[in-house]
């Protein structure tokens, strides 16, 4: 009985499964279709948070904006005598260059709103000593319209009758 083993070398096949010969056609129409469909998802996805970023940042200079406005009003605002700093007004200043503007710009979103308003500042301290019963709150509130939305903030500042300095 004569037995023969085979002694044939078995090639390893490729990783995708497919023979040697196969595997040298290429990639098939429907794997290039599958990555174009995965390359374009993630280039709208990239693309739609560049939007957002460009988004966001413009809101964040148009709010940047308006609380220098704020401030500038409730600056002006410190410098009125304290006797004197009373009462509450509406002031519109342009979005662009700080200036004074009209309601009209106000409403086509040219221009930012002032509202503001002070308040005496009571009923804190009992003690006749303490100077807090010298104290004014002052409030502004700010509004701007981008894009059809009303955006508002409301800053507030404090003003003391009685300073360093002063004689009684």
């Amino acid at each position: 009985m004569d037995v023969r083993l085979d002694q044939r070398v078995r090639k390893p096949s490729s990783p995708s499964g497919l023979s040697r010969a196969e595997s040298k056609a290429g990639y098939t129409l429907l794997e290039i279709l599958v990555a174009l469909v995965v390359l374009i998802i993630g280039v709208l996805g990239y693309m739609a948070l560049q939007f957002q970023s460009v988004n966001g940042r413009v809101f964040a200079r148009s709010m940047n904006t308006a609380s220098t406005a704020g401030l500038a009003t409730l600056e002006e605002m410190r410098t009125i005598d304290f006797d004197q700093l009373q009462g509450s007004g509406t002031l519109y200043r342009s979005r662009w260059d700080g200036t004074e503007a009209a309601e009209a710009d106000y409403e086509s979103g040219d221009a930012y709103k002032i509202e503001w308003q002070v308040g005496e500042f009571t009923g804190i301290a009992t003690n006749p000593n303490v100077r807090l019963r010298e104290l004014k709150t002052v409030y502004a509130v700010v509004r701007w319209k981008e894009k059809g939305v009303e955006h508002s903030m409301t800053l507030t500042t404090f003003e003391r009758g009685f300073k360093t300095g002063d004689t009684t």
